[in-house]
């Protein structure tokens, strides 16, 4: 046995390795919500920040770390908390409250652990380390690189944008065309290491700035098989991790779970807006054309206008919130329900998952559309809370599995069987 920073290595029964986290026994969601709502006011007060360094700031990363959030999807084999979407989501929504940026990297990292218990045993292995740290941003799919087969594994070059927390990242993902005698290439993806990749410094944006999704270029770089798997199966719903782990998590569908992964984001996001016009309500005085007299002037909760707006952005993202949360738990409860019965997720029922969270989306833009009308000119300022959160979920909103028009398209498409 060893110990690395209070995280064991032991063997279990079957001689595997197995990485076990100190609070694996006893960490709670609820325990897990509470310490991401406490994070709150320090980033709002860092928001700014962020967006100026256009990364994770190195502090929220750490308060991520200490508070266990990057292992709530992860296998607990590999020192990891095992609890779901859910857990996932509601963490998210209180994070997403302080700073959507910060709130989008926690989602993609923790998400992203998830997606490293695809891989094979020995990958994961590798991946998790001796400290269940597997930290990746990641291009999935193959327009970014070319590889080809070599001896023990694969060569693979190419440049793969959006590589959201590439700042804090241990590895990469690489989604790359695999070269073939026949002429059609075949979908693989890659887990690489920090070190074999460069990153472009080249997110420059109108909002999401604080997640720092730059460009990551490899260069004939060599993986190994144990690192590699083929999109194929995962199409199939036959990854090699969804065969390891009997924890029906690690058998969703791909598409399934990365419909969910990030949208806790927006959905703190239009939480925020709402809370920054509460607070602007009972801040701001209302200004009359005709100057000021020497009375204290009302405030602008005193326009039942002004409540109306409020009232109505308060609804759509509680509506957004109740939506996110219940989907979360339905995925869930459906991936366990096609384990058991040993069939895979239709086509249509993963289309669902999709359809349901870009319509959670679209309540989160109407919500911040909401507030920053009802808001005046004083969120107009650059660098406001209202004005950040307008730009930062507005952005988020145009991401493809996002987008309403998508998701409709791809669900009745499938309802359809075209």
């Amino acid at each position: 046995m060893s110990t690395t920073l209070n995280i064991t290595i032991t063997e279990d029964a079957r001689g595997r390795r197995v990485i076990t986290h100190p609070e694996a026994d006893t960490i709670t969601r609820a325990e897990l919500v509470r310490r991401a709502r406490q994070l709150i006011p320090a980033l709002r007060a860092r928001a700014a920040a962020s967006e100026a360094a256009r990364r994770l700031l190195p502090e929220t990363f750490e308060d991520f770390t200490r508070a266990g959030f990057f292992r709530i999807c992860q296998p607990r084999r590999f020192g990891g908390f095992e609890m779901g979407m859910g857990a996932l989501q509601e963490v998210l929504v209180e994070i997403g409250r302080g700073c959507v940026s910060s709130a989008w990297n926690l989602g993609i990292l923790t998400g992203h652990a998830w997606w490293a218990s695809q891989f094979s045993e020995d990958g994961q292995v590798e991946v998790f380390g001796d400290e269940g740290v597997a930290l990746l941003p990641t291009g999935i799919f193959g327009a970014g690189g070319r590889a080809r087969r070599v001896e023990g594994g694969y060569e693979l070059s190419g440049r793969w944008a959006y590589q959201s927390g590439v700042d804090v990242a241990n590895w990469y993902g690489c989604g790359a065309l695999l070269e073939s005698e026949d002429g059609a290439p075949a979908g693989i993806t890659f887990i690489v290491p920090r070190s074999e990749g460069v990153i472009e410094d080249d997110w420059h944006t109108m909002g999401m700035r604080g997640t720092g999704s730059k460009s990551v270029v490899v260069e004939k770089t060599f993986v190994p098989e144990r690192r590699a798997m083929l999109l194929a199966d995962v199409d199939a719903q036959t990854t090699p991790g969804s065969k390891l782990h009997a924890n029906p998590l690690y058998s969703t569908p791909l598409f399934a779970f990365i419909s969910i992964e990030v949208t806790g984001a927006a959905v703190g996001g239009a939480l925020g807006a709402v809370d920054a016009l509460e607070e602007l309500g009972r801040t701001k005085p209302v200004r009359s054309r005709g100057g000021g007299g020497g009375e204290t002037p009302a405030m602008q909760s005193s326009l039942p206008s002004f409540r109306r707006r409020l009232g109505e952005a308060k609804s759509l993202a509680d509506a957004a919130r109740s939506l996110l949360l219940s989907e979360s738990e339905r995925l869930m409860t459906l991936s366990a329900e096609c384990k058991a019965a040993g069939r895979k997720m239709t086509r249509e029922e993963i289309a669902e998952v999709t359809l349901r969270q870009t319509r959670c989306i679209d309540l989160c833009v109407q919500t911040v559309r909401q507030v920053f009308v009802a808001a005046g000119t004083s969120a107009t300022v650059t660098g406001h809370p209202i004005e950040r959160n307008l730009r930062d979920v507005y952005t988020l909103s145009t991401h493809r599995v996002l987008s309403l028009d998508n998701g409709a398209e791809a669900w009745a498409t499938a309802h359809y069987g075209v």
